[in-house]
């Protein structure tokens, strides 16, 4: 089942990369890399991803301007983002909250924690996923039952 899930991790250092992708590679997870912000909203131009790991302190552009971007394109705004950073200081974690984060782990962290939290929040992600669909499906259904009484209601009338 994890295969199917699509992880996208940012961070410009290459062993932080490492040591994530192991971890989550070991869970069956799919994982793309980026070492930048940029490189990172390039990755998501062509893949679906269904949840990030974003570094906070990364040069040009912080994990808190990407996140930013992400939320206010409307393909991107509802994949969940875990900021995954050495700032520990309550203001960077509330900034982190407020530009759309789902979640916030410190660095160094463990193993364990860091696949709780994901995988909680891709579970998160699929039930909302799913409610999104429901609320599609209903609409197209009303829509057609809608329809289909007015055309009887044309026949009805029709018939008098």
């Amino acid at each position: 089942m994890n295969e199917n899930l699509y992880i996208l991790i940012v961070d410009d250092n290459e062993e932080n990369l490492k040591v994530v992708s192991n971890f989550l590679k070991e869970q069956k997870y799919k994982i793309a890399l980026a070492t930048s912000g940029e490189s990172a909203l390039k990755v998501l131009e062509v893949n679906k991803i269904d949840l990030i790991l974003l570094d906070v302190m990364m040069p040009e552009m912080d994990g808190f301007e990407v996140c930013m971007i992400l939320k206010e394109k409307p393909e991107t705004k509802d994949i969940p983002v875990i900021f995954l950073t050495a700032r520990t200081e309550t203001d960077d974690i509330v900034k982190g909250f407020q530009m759309g984060g789902a979640d916030y782990i410190n660095k160094p962290f463990k193993k364990e924690e860091l696949l709780a939290r994901v995988n909680n929040h891709l579970q998160l992600k699929q039930v909302r996923d799913y409610l999104v669909k429901c609320e599609m499906d209903t609409r197209k259904s009303r829509d057609y039952f809608m329809r289909t009484l007015y055309e009887l209601g044309k026949i009805m009338d029709r018939n008098k």
